[in-house]
């Protein structure tokens, strides 16, 4: 994807493709999408970030833009989720959106990613103080932080909810959530879950198998899909390789190659599978990185 020059004409005009989603979003909030997935029933996150901005501009218009972000540690998830939420503000004129995390420091990092965004290229769509927890725009969207809680949950209505890394989530919380959500005449709901799944019986685990029965779409990315292309390196002497297979060399992501292989080396088979390759079956064969036979 070629770079273009920010323009503030285009800056104004709404992305009417998944392409020019992907260059909006490199332009003017410096975010390179990869645009094509690697594993097999996996989606990129340009796909998920098409999905969830284009569903109010759809038609006929979906029932819900509900969706399950099922990512690798380090995947995007979190920092493309707070450019989303700022489009919506932007290009949804009256949106509001409302951030809700497994931990307060995790609901900053979303709400942070979203500030900076907006003070380095349109601050000047926003009206009043930014504050830790309110952010306010001059066509009447709005985008909030909640603590978990089931109080403030059940608060108030809003179009879109945005849970980020839900497996740190309490149930009772997460259940009280599901009811936050309603469409009016030009925005359609949308209740998003966005984790890294960690545990063979977490709440994220429950979450993915019950939108498989529901068909509530699930983007799915692990480390292989948002990898940096691999160029110049032996796959005889690469640690990664009995993993990766050569999938790297097929890559355009932007995550460090040298970062992986540190974090490879770091931690255990088990948890290496389950966070960055999305792989729970797998996982479940290994404790504390001895592998775990039945017989």
């Amino acid at each position: 994807m070629t770079r273009r020059k920010p323009n503030p004409v285009h800056k104004k005009i709404r992305p009417k493709s998944r392409k020019q989603l992907g260059e909006y979003l490199q332009t003017y909030l410096d975010l390179e999408l990869p645009n094509k997935s690697i594993c097999e029933e996996h989606q990129s996150p340009l796909d998920y970030a098409w999905y969830a901005f284009n569903a109010d501009f759809t038609r006929p218009a979906p029932i819900n833009a509900d969706a399950v972000v099922w990512a690798n540690r380090g995947g995007g998830k979190t920092k493309l989720a707070a450019a989303l939420t700022l489009l919506d503000s932007i290009f949804k004129p009256g949106c509001q959106s409302r951030i809700l995390s497994g931990s307060g420091d995790q609901a900053g990092r979303l709400y942070d990613y979203l500030v900076d965004f907006v003070r380095k290229e349109f601050e000047h769509l926003t009206c009043g103080r930014i504050t830790s927890t309110l952010c306010c725009f001059t066509n009447g969207s709005k985008i909030e932080v909640l603590k978990q809680s089931e109080t403030s949950v059940r608060s108030h209505h809003v179009h879109k909810v945005r849970c980020d890394e839900v497996e740190l989530f309490r149930q009772r919380v997460f259940e009280a959530a599901k009811f936050t959500t309603h469409s009016t005449l030009k925005i359609i709901a949308a209740f998003e879950v966005i984790s890294t799944m960690n545990k063979s019986y977490g709440l994220m685990r429950k979450i993915v198998k019950q939108a498989d029965k529901i068909q509530t779409p699930i983007f799915k990315w692990c480390l292989w899909d948002v990898i940096e292309k691999c160029e110049a390196r032996d796959c005889k002497t690469c640690p990664l390789f009995i993993d990766c297979q050569g999938k790297a060399k097929r890559a355009n992501g932007y995550y460090k190659i040298n970062d992986a292989i540190s974090q490879f080396g770091r931690t255990n088979r088990r948890n290496w599978v389950y966070e960055m390759l999305c792989n729970p079956k797998t996982a479940a064969r290994y404790h504390d990185g001895i592998v775990i036979r039945k017989y």
